[in-house]
């Protein structure tokens, strides 16, 4: 299989040599799509997924949760029933990401049965810098108290199946409370980002094989089309200069 990118679909920026943010995402309703993971960074692998990330408590539970679901058959994964099954033997964060991968790609081609309880799973893959402008991590000073994570994990704009495999994040270790508290705020931020900009949460994502001159064309697009965001328009400027100096050599 040859290499390929996709766009982020909130910038239009091309993910070829970036750094991007994986979400593994559920259909709550129709049309309608709420995070199933927390944000993920890692570097655009150029198959449709991310590497080069340092596992930890969040690939921990996406993990074990979502093991957990397969045991008890909630999860569909029709003609990728392959790639459920290497999961199922050794069970990983790299062979999880590639399930969610192998299906999202080949759903640009036609119809990928992959759900859980019922409802499609799909991933989506954004820009990391533009993430990251939109939704910084605010880290607490202290571990939040085990009562305050419970209701930001309650409150936070994501599946009633997110929280299933998360829900052990209230009783961790200080550390991991917050990164856990800063993983939830930067979801809660980038939610209401989309929904002020009349944006929602979406598997749908351009793809193709891009180079350098293409990055430079989608830049200068994103340049006109998000004129009215200063936070992006100040990511965009950076992309275009890197992208324009990768142009020159």
């Amino acid at each position: 299989m040859g290499l390929f990118d996709f766009r982020c679909p909130v910038s239009g920026l091309s993910l070829r040599a970036a750094d991007a943010v994986h979400v593994a995402l559920i259909e709550v309703s129709p049309g309608e799509w709420s995070p199933l993971s927390l944000p993920l960074r890692g570097c655009y692998d150029r198959g449709g997924s991310i590497d080069g990330f340092t596992p930890d408590f969040r690939t921990e539970l996406f993990v074990a949760g979502f093991a957990r679901f397969v045991q008890a058959k909630r999860v569909e994964a029709g003609w990728a029933r392959d790639e459920l099954a290497s999961f199922v033997r050794r069970p990983g964060i790299e062979s999880l990401l590639y399930l969610f991968e192998r299906v999202n790609t080949m759903s640009e081609w036609g119809e990928a049965t992959f759900t859980l309880d019922g409802r499609s799973l799909r991933q989506v893959l954004i820009h990391a810098q533009v993430f990251t402008a939109v939704a910084p991590p605010v880290r607490p000073a202290q571990a939040p108290e085990y009562e305050a994570l419970e209701q930001q994990l309650a409150r936070a704009p994501v599946a009633p199946q997110a929280r299933e495999m998360f829900e052990e994040i209230i009783i961790a270790a200080d550390p991991v409370r917050v990164e856990a508290s800063a993983a939830l705020s930067q979801l809660t931020a980038f939610t209401r980002w989309l929904a002020a900009h009349q944006r929602r949460w979406s598997p749908a994502a351009e793809t193709g094989q891009f180079g350098v001159l293409e990055d430079l064309e989608f830049a200068r697009e994103a340049l006109v089309k998000l004129d009215g965001s200063p936070k992006l328009l100040r990511v965009i400027e950076r992309v275009l200069e890197e992208l324009e100096e990768e142009a020159r050599e």
